[in-house]
């Protein structure tokens, strides 16, 4: 009879042992499933964001690989040609909304810029022995300036060359999140800005070095 009433005890010490163990876990996961859904949707967006600024990337080289055909100058001076500025300006618009293209028509994606907070900025620099000059520059908006300094665009340059003509294409794109979850605000930005530049040779504008 005893051992019968032991055994019974026994199970039930059991059970409520494995409850108790239970309930402790899902308690483990609620504490931990906001963090855990943070942390997922803080990588999914970071995602979305990195997809954008490849484009953007994608966009200034773009750009600069068609500004490297053209010259900075009017044909047979040193003149600014506003043209070949307009130009590059207009490249990397319409690498981003190839509407701008191809017309109100096109069904693919669209990156379009905002002209409140974007901006486009193409600088032409020339070298003589390590020397650079500002060649000129121009912007699509005018919110923004260059991020990028001298001795940033001097370390591009190929060591020992006499003469070099440079031309920098820089977009600033704000970011505005894809998924808009408010937890997110207080540690991601929105919009964020995203930077992106290419700097290609220039021959047209290589100096003539004494």
């Amino acid at each position: 009879m005893f051992n019968i009433i032991d055994k019974l005890f026994s199970f039930l010490r059991q059970n409520r042992t494995r409850l108790s163990a239970k309930a402790q876990s899902l308690v483990e996961f609620a504490i931990a499933l906001p963090v855990i859904l943070i942390l997922l949707s803080g990588v999914v967006e970071f995602g979305f964001a990195l997809n954008y600024y490849l484009s953007i990337l994608d966009a200034t080289r773009y750009a600069a690989r068609q500004g490297a055909d053209w010259s900075p100058y009017v044909a047979g001076s040193y003149t600014r040609d506003e043209v070949f500025y307009d130009n590059v300006l207009g490249e990397s618009a319409k690498f981003l909304d190839p509407s701008l293209t191809y017309g109100s028509t096109y069904q693919g994606r669209r990156l379009a810029l905002d002209p409140d907070l974007d901006e486009v900025v193409v600088t032409v620099y020339s070298s003589c022995n390590g020397v650079l000059t500002l060649v000129g520059n121009d912007h699509m908006y005018g919110n923004a300036t260059t991020v990028l300094t001298e001795e940033t665009i001097e370390d591009h340059l190929v060591g020992g060359s006499p003469a070099a003509g440079i031309l920098v294409v820089e977009i600033h794109y704000s970011y505005e999140q894809v998924l808009g979850l408010p937890w997110l605000q207080p540690f991601v930005p929105n919009p964020m800005m995203l930077r992106a530049y290419s700097i290609m040779p220039l021959r047209a504008a290589e100096p003539i070095c004494p």
